[in-house]
């Protein structure tokens, strides 16, 4: 029998229990914005490629080292779990970019197949971008676009369904000991629902906040080396609570589905 998981009491450790991990790791952020504002005034050194290439893997090893504190700070100490927690990173990142890919590419094409159906405009190899773009927004409200914001959709709940299943990946990660990533599916399996309604709270809100702020930041920020810094420092600094919630909410769901507490559940009830 599978015990029932309350998404409200996942939404509410992840935000006290990852604001509370935040002291403990406040260290790690500052150097991972460091890393961050760095990286974006690399990125307009002209024709040095080094530098931001350095930088890219700088602020990436920095934010592993945040994401392993977190983790430890709220499912206890663990010895090591960098590199295993890099692994398991990078394999998310290669699988969302795989998915993503021929999600995005069947999304740019499709519009061109939608529009030369519908038969309104005929557009060839050398069509103005902006005859594209008006064709593409008067087919929207049309069948033709319902078709595509359809597929659209699903598009996005594939990669929404396959981040649900990888919750635990990096809360197992660390305790485990070992990169821990498709091995958790079936740790989530029946427990969708709160995943996603604790998800809504914790990781879809908090970022969609930061990006509002973010391009709200770079409106004002100067065209400089520094403004570029602290454009990079604070675009980081403003998905913090996204980083502390969604940390906090993953850790408190593997708690609950990890399989010696599934286990343990079964033999209580």
């Amino acid at each position: 029998m599978t015990a029932k998981i309350s998404a409200r009491n996942l939404v509410k450790e992840g935000w006290q229990q990852g604001l509370a991990a935040l002291g403990p790791n406040l260290r790690w952020l500052c150097l991972f914005a460091l890393a961050g504002g760095l990286y974006s005034a690399s990125l307009r050194l002209d024709g040095n490629l080094a530098a931001p290439l350095a930088m890219a893997i700088a602020t990436f090893g920095a934010g592993i080292q945040l994401s392993r504190g977190l983790y430890s700070s709220l499912i206890g100490p663990r010895a090591g779990g960098f590199l295993a927690l890099s692994h398991a990173n990078l394999a998310v990142y290669l699988a969302f970019l795989f998915f993503g890919f021929f999600i995005g590419f069947f999304l740019l094409i499709l519009p061109g197949i939608l529009i030369e159906a519908q038969g309104k405009y005929q557009l060839g190899a050398d069509a103005a971008p902006e005859l594209v773009q008006q064709a593409f927004i008067e087919m929207l409200p049309t069948p033709y676009g319902f078709v595509y914001l359809l597929v659209a959709a699903a598009g996005f709940a594939v990669l929404a369904y396959f981040a649900l299943r990888l919750t635990l990946c990096g809360a197992a990660t660390i305790d485990r000991g070992k990169a821990h990533v498709f091995q958790t599916f079936p740790w989530t399996k029946a427990h969708l629902k709160p995943l996603a309604a604790a998800a809504l709270a914790t990781h879809v809100a908090p970022f969609a906040a930061g990006l509002a702020a973010n391009a709200a930041l770079q409106a004002v920020v100067p065209d400089t080396a520094l403004g570029y810094a602290l454009e990079g420092a604070a675009g980081i600094l403003l998905f913090v609570p996204f980083l502390l919630a969604g940390h906090g909410m993953a850790a408190a769901a593997y708690r609950r589905m990890r399989p010696e507490a599934v286990a343990q559940a079964s033999v209580s009830g």
